[in-house]
């Protein structure tokens, strides 16, 4: 089976949806399919080799299309143009055979591409809020569609019309092997370069105020004989949230880190947050994407790395976290998060109880059961 995946986003990236899109492709590969990755040929600082940069074989093969890189030259319509001269671009110059797969997160491609041979799979990983009677049409031209958590799926369903045959759930995923991870949490802290003498709470991620970072910042300054260790962020996010909180000791930003080394700092941490935000954002849509949308991949990392975790009660997260696997706590509480985080810093047998089963919980959610799931659609529906 021939699968071509398409994603008009830059390769490699330091977002998290470049994991996604590189290790689902890995994974289809792996499964016995011949992968392709269609993505737009545009500047890109994140490196030249995405295969190194994501720790992954070459199974697959990658190639660039000639797109229009308006959106980093700051149009105010950069990002449609981006996404038509792509979309075109792949039209003429992609030609499936009949009995190939198209599986897409590009809207327009997949409804551009959906007009001639070969079957199209959408790769939905976020809801639209808007304009629903246009993905209504494009859905519409689709044979099946892929969600990341079962709200969607559901959305789908009563808004979108779309029959509950034709969509699967086949949510983010980790990848096992970049978690063995040799040394005591003692010894990783220092080779990470990580304070010692104190617990230490971590968050990886970017600092995205729907993210509910400034909220962990608040907590960080509730509680200081504990560090607060943020990893990643683009640098425009740090400057703002470093202006912020310059002044609290116990809060450090060790910035963007390579993916393979994001294990290590998992393991050296006491306490693992997840603190997603329903009040935060200037735009609303953000709400409803932080309550009920989102899939975070580093809630199945955070799941891998067997330290604690503690979370804030949405629908979301509450899809995959209980009481049983994570401590979750009220979003938007600065407060709640703190008395979270005590609970997991004191009682050490809760914390190695809702670890151990968070551990044995995420066996289900690697990227090649993703891929299992992906092809058992495209078998069952092309």
């Amino acid at each position: 089976m021939r699968i071509f995946y398409i994603s008009n986003s830059r390769i490699p990236t330091e977002k998290a949806y470049g994991v996604s899109i590189v290790k689902t492709c890995a994974a289809l590969a792996d499964g016995g399919a011949e992968v392709t990755l269609f993505a737009p040929k545009v500047k890109n600082t994140a490196g030249d080799d995405p295969f190194s940069f994501y720790n992954v074989s070459k199974s697959f093969v990658i190639q660039y299309i000639p797109t229009f890189d308006t959106v980093t030259w700051g149009w105010r319509y950069g990002f449609l143009l981006n996404q038509l001269s792509f979309a075109i671009a792949l039209f003429f110059s992609f030609s499936p055979k009949r009995d190939d797969v198209i599986i897409t997160r590009d809207e327009a491609s997949g409804f551009l591409l959906s007009f001639k041979a070969a079957p199209v799979f959408y790769d939905m990983h976020g809801f639209p809020e808007r304009k629903l009677w246009i993905w209504k049409m494009i859905l519409q031209k689709m044979i099946g569609v892929i969600t990341t958590n079962e709200w969607k799926a559901k959305e789908c369903r009563i808004r979108l019309g779309i029959p509950e045959e034709k969509i699967i759930v086949a949510r983010n995923g980790f990848d096992p092997d970049i978690f063995f991870v040799e040394g005591e949490q003692k010894t990783l802290r220092k080779k990470l370069r990580l304070p010692i003498d104190m617990p230490i709470v971590l968050y990886t991620g970017h600092l995205y105020d729907w993210k509910g970072v400034y909220v962990l910042a608040e907590t960080a300054t509730f509680m200081p004989h504990v560090n607060f260790i943020f990893v990643g962020g683009t640098y425009y996010n740090r400057e703002d949230f470093e202006k912020q909180y310059k002044g609290i000791s116990n809060i450090i930003l060790v910035g963007h880190k390579p993916y393979t080394e994001i294990p290590a700092y998992l393991k050296a941490a006491d306490v693992l947050v997840l603190p997603n935000s329903v009040m935060r954002g200037e735009d609303p849509r953000f709400s409803v994407y932080s309550r009920n949308d989102t899939s975070p991949i580093k809630l199945f990392e955070y799941m891998a790395s067997r330290t604690p975790i503690v979370a804030s009660s949405l629908p979301s997260i509450k899809e995959i976290l209980n009481d049983k696997n994570a401590v979750l706590v009220e979003p938007d509480n600065p407060q709640d998060l703190q008395k979270g985080i005590e609970v997991i810093l004191e009682n050490k047998q809760l914390a190695r109880n809702v670890s151990e089963k968070a551990w044995y919980d995420v066996q289900d959610h690697t990227w090649e059961k993703r891929a299992e799931r992906i092809l058992k659609l495209v078998s069952k529906t092309s």
